[in-house]
Formats: C-alpha cells, sequence, structure tokens
C-alpha cells in the first residue's frame, strides 16, 4: 500500500508534449474566435501568384478575424521588402513563356525541316505540315498572351492601382504590431545570431540569409511571443514555410510545430501553439467563420503551395529549372535550353558535335564560355533565394586531354530527373 504521495507527479500525458496533440475542430475554434492568428510574409506576398478568386477568399478570411488577427511587424517589413521582386515575377511569368513558346517554334520547324529533307518530302507536304504545326504554337502562345495581358498585367508595383493592396489594407488595418526600438534590434539580432548557432528553431534554416535575413524569422516569432504572453492566448502561425525549424516532421511529412516552439509560447506565458499551411488555413477557417469560398479557390493555393515546396535535387526543383529556361530564353540564349534538354535526355551527357548541331555553330567556333550565361543566371536565382549558393551547376564543360577544346558538357545525375520530367509536363 502506498502511503506517502509520488514525489513530482500531478502531470498528465500531454502537459509538457502539447505539440504532439491533433488538434480538433473544437481547439480551431477556440484560436480562431478567443487567440491570435498571425499570417507569415510569404502568405501576403503569395497574394500576387494567386488568381483573383483565390486571392480575395483569402483576404475575405483574414478580415473575418477581426481583433483575433495580427501581424507581426517583421512580416509587414519583409512584405514590403520583398513585393516588388514578387510582382516583377508574376508579371513576367506569361512574357517569358510565350517568348520561349516562340523559341520552340522554331526548334520544331526546324526539326520539322531536317526530317523532310532526309525523307525528301515534297514542298507541297512540308508547308502543309509546316502551317498546321505553327498554327497550334500559335493558338497557344496567343492564350498566354492573352491571360498574360489581362488578371496578371493589372498587378504594378503602383500602389495606387494595384489590387492586392486594398484588399490588404482593409485585412490589417491596425492589425500589425510595433516595430523593435533599435536598442532592441542591436539586442535581439545578437540573441538571433545565438540561436541559430546553437540551431534553436525558428530561423537556423535561414543561416546563410544575407544581412539581417538570417534573423528574420527569429524576429516574427518574438512578436508573436509577446503579443501572445500580453493576450495569454492561444496562438496560430499561417505560414507556407515548410523549413524543419518550424515544422515537426516524421516520415517527410509536416505533422505540427516543433515542440520547442510550443514550449517556449508557454514559458512566455501563451497558450497553445498551432500551424497551418495557407491552403489548410483556408479549409479550417472558412466553416468555422461560416464564410463560402468560390469553386478553385482552395486548389489554386494548393498549386502554388506545390510549386513552392515540392523535393529538390542538387538544390534545384523544377520550377527553379524552369526559372532558368525562361531567364535563358528572355536573353536570347534559347540554344543553350536546347542543349540542356538534348542532354538530359541522353542520360546527362551531350557531346560537341551535337551542341554544333544544335546551336548551328561553324566548325571552327571555340565552346568557351558557352555556360556562361547558364551560370550568371544560376547566381541570379541563388541572390533571389530561389536556390540556394550549394545548387550543384547545371551544365559543365569536358575537355580533350591537352588540346583545351571542349570534347562535351554534362548535367549533373541529380538534376536529369528533373529536367526530363519538365520536358514530360509540358508535353502533357
Amino acid at each position: 500500500m502506498v502511503t506517502d504521495a509520488i514525489p513530482n507527479a500531478g502531470r498528465g500525458l500531454f502537459d509538457d508534449f502539447g505539440a504532439y496533440q491533433t488538434p480538433t475542430t473544437s481547439d480551431f475554434t477556440a484560436v480562431l474566435k478567443d487567440g491570435l492568428v498571425a499570417p507569415d510574409a510569404n502568405v501576403l506576398l503569395n497574394l500576387y501568384r494567386y488568381t483573383e478568386q483565390a486571392r480575395t477568399d483569402l483576404l475575405r478570411t483574414l478580415g473575418a478575424l477581426g481583433d483575433r488577427l495580427f501581424v507581426p511587424h517583421q512580416v509587414v517589413e519583409e512584405f514590403w521588402r520583398n513585393r516588388e521582386s514578387v510582382i516583377t515575377d508574376a508579371r513576367s511569368t506569361s512574357t517569358n513563356a510565350a517568348q520561349e513558346m516562340s523559341s520552340h517554334t522554331l526548334t520544331a520547324v526546324q526539326t520539322l525541316r531536317t526530317w523532310a529533307n532526309r525523307v525528301a518530302l515534297s514542298d507541297e507536304d512540308f508547308t502543309s505540315l509546316r502551317d498546321r504545326l505553327t498554327g497550334v504554337f500559335d493558338e497557344v502562345q496567343k492564350k498566354i498572351t492573352e491571360i498574360g495581358e489581362g488578371e496578371w498585367q493589372s498587378i504594378t508595383p503602383d500602389t495606387g492601382i494595384d489590387p492586392v493592396i486594398p484588399g490588404l489594407e482593409r485585412a490589417l488595418a491596425g492589425r500589425a504590431g510595433s516595430p523593435f526600438n533599435p536598442e532592441e534590434i542591436l539586442k535581439l539580432t545578437e540573441v538571433g545570431g545565438e540561436r541559430i548557432k546553437k540551431r534553436v528553431p525558428p530561423g537556423y534554416m535561414d543561416a546563410k540569409k544575407d544581412g539581417d535575413g538570417a534573423v528574420g524569422d527569429f524576429f516574427v516569432w518574438e512578436q508573436l511571443l509577446r503579443a501572445a504572453s500580453e493576450c495569454e492566448s492561444d496562438v496560430l502561425f499561417v505560414t507556407g514555410d515548410v523549413k524543419e525549424d518550424w515544422w515537426r516532421k516524421e516520415h517527410g511529412h509536416n505533422r505540427g510545430p516543433r515542440p520547442e516552439l510550443s514550449a517556449e509560447l508557454r514559458r512566455r506565458g501563451g497558450g497553445r501553439l498551432f500551424l497551418l499551411s495557407p491552403k489548410q488555413f483556408l479549409e479550417v477557417a472558412a466553416p468555422i467563420l461560416q464564410l463560402s469560398l468560390q469553386a478553385g479557390s482552395v486548389e489554386d493555393i494548393e498549386r502554388v503551395e506545390r510549386i513552392e515546396t515540392e523535393p529538390s535535387r542538387g538544390g534545384w526543383t523544377t520550377a527553379a529549372i524552369e526559372e532558368l529556361f525562361n531567364g535563358l530564353t528572355y536573353e536570347g540564349y534559347g540554344n543553350r535550353v536546347d542543349v540542356i534538354r538534348y542532354a538530359a535526355d541522353m542520360d546527362g551527357y551531350i557531346e560537341a558535335v551535337s551542341v554544333y548541331d544544335i546551336c548551328d555553330y561553324d566548325d571552327d567556333r571555340s565552346l568557351r564560355g558557352f555556360t556562361k550565361p547558364i551560370r550568371r543566371i544560376s547566381e541570379k536565382l541563388v541572390e533571389q533565394g530561389v536556390i540556394p549558393d550549394s545548387a550543384v551547376p547545371v551544365l559543365a564543360a569536358e575537355y580533350q586531354s591537352g588540346s583545351g577544346r571542349a570534347s562535351g558538357f554534362k548535367i549533373d545525375p541529380l538534376l536529369v530527373p528533373l529536367i526530363n520530367d519538365l520536358a514530360d509536363d509540358e508535353d502533357q
């Protein structure tokens, strides 16, 4: 018979392990109606990547939160800091696609002409096939241009006519936090740097970012902790970030916030911590807030999330490879794209003679510097945060021993499936 109380008893299964508890509808109802809901900067910036209906539904949902919505000052700062580069990317997508389609038209006609000559096709039959081929490409290019000159071209750096700003301004009115004072910034930058060294979440996955970018996530988190402590409330953080310094991952899946974050929120006087992606937030919040969503909104947000979170190979994703190809085509280096695609189709290697054929170069032309545009645009993608600085080179030259002439070019084996997958998607 036990006569004395067990020392330090009195705690239960989830008291110190709340991050492992699966949220229920009641939990989300409580935080949406009585807690704090905070969007990350990527949630606001992705408004420029969504269709109009998805953008409208997300802004309407944020606005419906009222005084439960809290936007850390760091989030607003990062929104303004990155807004114009995101707008440029959104507007240039259709332009680049139309230009690349034009390049593919020329390549397809050239392929058709080469085949026609080899089989002695009559001029009449060749002309018929060429017209049918170019007609299809022209139709697709026209549609791309129509869409690009419609909804997406209304996105502009001018805040007076930018369609995103009015809705965002209404939703965030009075809901943004105050900035740290200069003394706090110095102190917290030092604290954030120490946390990064010790891999204390969040933010250590951004250690390589320049300037104060490395401590940006910590600033967001600190401002959120202070607001939650003041309100003594639960917190729902909505983020498109999928890195491990925010999420507890199990077998590659995001299962909830890092336990360290949940524990820190508790220590600072807050309640329970919840994390949702923008898609999950819309699905969870709409019925609780009694909002009806337009058809396709959730699917559109999911599409953007899928593109941004797809796993990388050698630091590259198919979306990043596509951006590289668009940049090369836009600058007049479409033949580099053709060479890369051909090399990928040949299991990662292309001989110099094939490069001369594809690019229609004279035999005495040197291939020295052929990869320079690829490297330069890749470096630009690193600066934009599209790929890490550790990303492998897409195309590298191999030289004949003692001759100084390129014998061919190779693609890193990690990238061959990505490039071929991109080609397969375009063919569908």
